[in-house]
């Protein structure tokens, strides 16, 4: 169930921003997106999906707290007393009401209350809610709104747009957009990563695997923000050419996005780190940090960083990947080429961050 669990999150993820994509793309005239298909019974199936699937998260504690199985008391007391149990009964009742609502056709301001209900449930579930209510909901609930409306949108007009019709009034409005997302979803990630590692422990938290997935997480921004740039210069190139297919490097910024996403899915499963030598002695280290460490750790321990020079030239590699993700856009290269650079980048300057590290 364990293995299982980071699968259906990121699945749901994907559900999230599809529905999300949807309502947004109905608040923009139809002068200024691509002609875009979706079929009534495709965002029926969303919406049974995210019910589906967040219930198992749910069903994973019932089965550790009940060993009697779905049908007890101890399952009853879970779904209407833990915060995991309510978040799944409340999303799922606002989930009945957007299913209702899509069946009907109905307006698309009750769509968009419903979906920002159900998002409002995911944040009530999460790490930094049951930390600190109201903070830690709303700012997981932002965070979580607002990567699902940037990857929902570009799900719709880079993989079910009809042709290149409206591309540049689309990249017109959505570019500016897209920064404004890129800027609330940086800002509102890091006031949630406070609510489980302190600032001094960031680094120290390498060595542990939430930690681990932590920075990839963090290093993958890196590749979205040279895709937004490109996508960028994308309204102008489409304005100044008429021939060019932008619709190849919305797919590619939307691939990295689904990676990001996944690690996302597998970093709320992660026991979070409130201390980090105590969760060392709990979890133990990250099954493969001792491998490229060369070294076993043991509590209590400080990390510091060093830079040696494998380090510095894999750090350096790293960048010069991302020119070359860069560079590929100018020079017509395959988009999935850029997609490409942009995971060597993360690994390079992972490893490069891995070997700089001096456990004390």
């Amino acid at each position: 169930m364990s293995q299982l669990i980071p699968v259906t999150e990121y699945v749901s993820y994907m559900l999230f921003s599809f529905l999300v994509g949807h309502v947004v793309l109905q608040f923009v005239p139809q002068t200024h997106k691509p002609i875009i298909t979706v079929k009534k019974q495709s965002l029926l199936l969303a919406v049974l999906g995210i019910i589906i699937l967040t219930f198992l998260p749910v069903l994973q504690v019932i089965l550790f707290f009940s060993p009697e199985g779905l049908i007890s008391l101890t399952s009853y007391s879970i779904l209407t007393e833990f915060q995991v149990g309510i978040a799944w009964l409340y999303g799922s009742f606002f989930a009945v009401l957007l299913w209702m609502t899509i069946y009907v056709e109905g307006s698309k301001y009750i769509q968009a209350l419903f979906l920002l209900l159900m998002i409002f449930s995911v944040g009530y579930a999460s790490h930094s809610s049951t930390l600190n209510l109201w903070p830690g909901l709303f700012s997981h609930a932002i965070h979580f709104l607002v990567i699902t409306m940037w990857v929902g949108v570009l799900l719709h007009v880079g993989w079910l747009s009809k042709d290149e019709k409206n591309w540049h009034l689309f990249l017109k409005w959505f570019t500016p957009l897209s920064i404004i997302l890129f800027l609330t979803v940086t800002i509102s990630g890091i006031f949630l990563m406070f609510f489980v590692v302190e600032p001094r422990d960031y680094v120290n938290s390498w060595v542990i695997t939430y930690g681990q997935v932590l920075l990839v997480k963090h290093l993958s921004i890196i590749p979205i923000l040279a895709f937004a740039l490109i996508n960028g210069f994308l309204a102008r190139k489409v304005k100044a050419n008429d021939q060019f297919n932008p619709i190849k490097w919305v797919q590619a910024e939307t691939i990295i996005l689904m990676v990001v996403f996944f690690i996302t899915g597998v970093l709320g499963t992660l026991p979070p780190p409130h201390q980090v030598n105590a969760t060392l002695i709990q979890e133990g280290p990250a099954p493969w940090i001792e491998f490229l460490l060369g070294q076993n750790i043991t509590a209590p321990f400080i990390v510091q960083l060093s830079l040696h020079l494998d380090a510095v030239l894999l750090l350096i590699i790293g960048v010069l990947f991302i020119g070359l993700l860069i560079i590929s856009f100018y020079k017509k290269i395959s988009p999935i080429l850029a997609v490409g650079f942009g995971i060597a980048f993360i690994i390079s300057t992972y490893l490069g961050l891995m070997f700089s590290i001096v456990i004390k």
